[in-house]
């Protein structure tokens, strides 16, 4: 029973938060919509900081993803975080939350690092598999291309947030753009597997 009330607290959160942004959404409102005590909201969460960690580390543990070696996998990796910004739009774009709750920036800067260390991983999966070449640099190169990637999501998300761009449409011209990016990065096996993405 508590499991389930914790599942329905995180998914009512979840709703609230992404319709109407954190810092209008308060204990209060996200009891009332559940038809349950302040009380026993906050025995499960006792701050709204705790639900929204909790809401971004919920989508953190379903984006992470082990690094392995094919283009199909790293198209999935990219999707997910693409998808994740997209849903998460008023959460992760929210900087006065972050600033305003410390709490919430830490952990947050957490999500962040383990981010993109998965995202360097799977870079490194398609290096070591012969479908990526970073050149001389090595490890350096791949450790500034997910630099460029990480960088260009959340430009990309502040525009789909700032032009309204309807959701499927801003994923797909984000992918055609991600892989712009990364195809002078291809070597012809990488080249021919893209193809087969296609």
């Amino acid at each position: 029973m508590a499991a389930s009330t914790r599942a329905d607290i995180l998914a009512t959160a979840r709703e609230l938060f992404t319709r109407y942004g954190y810092h209008h959404v308060s204990m209060r409102s996200i009891s009332d919509v559940m038809g349950i005590s302040v009380g026993n909201l906050t025995y499960h969460f006792p701050r709204k900081a705790d639900l929204a960690d909790a809401l971004l580390e919920q989508e953190m543990q379903r984006i992470l993803m082990l690094p392995r070696p094919g283009l199909d996998a790293l198209d999935q990796c990219l999707r997910g975080i693409l998808s994740s910004l997209l849903e998460y739009a008023r959460l992760f774009s929210d900087t006065a939350m972050f600033q305003s709750v410390p709490t919430l920036a830490h952990g947050h800067r957490d999500r962040i690092i383990r981010l993109r260390a998965m995202l360097l991983a799977m870079l490194q999966a398609q290096a070591d598999a012969g479908l990526l070449d970073p050149g001389a640099a090595g490890s350096s190169a791949l450790e500034n291309l997910t630099d460029l990637l990480m960088c260009s999501h959340l430009g990309w998300q502040q525009q789909v947030v700032l032009f309204s761009q309807p959701p499927q449409q801003a994923l797909e011209q984000a992918m055609e753009l991600q892989w712009t990016a990364l195809r002078p990065w291809l070597t012809p096996a990488g080249l021919a597997s893209l193809a087969q993405l296609g």
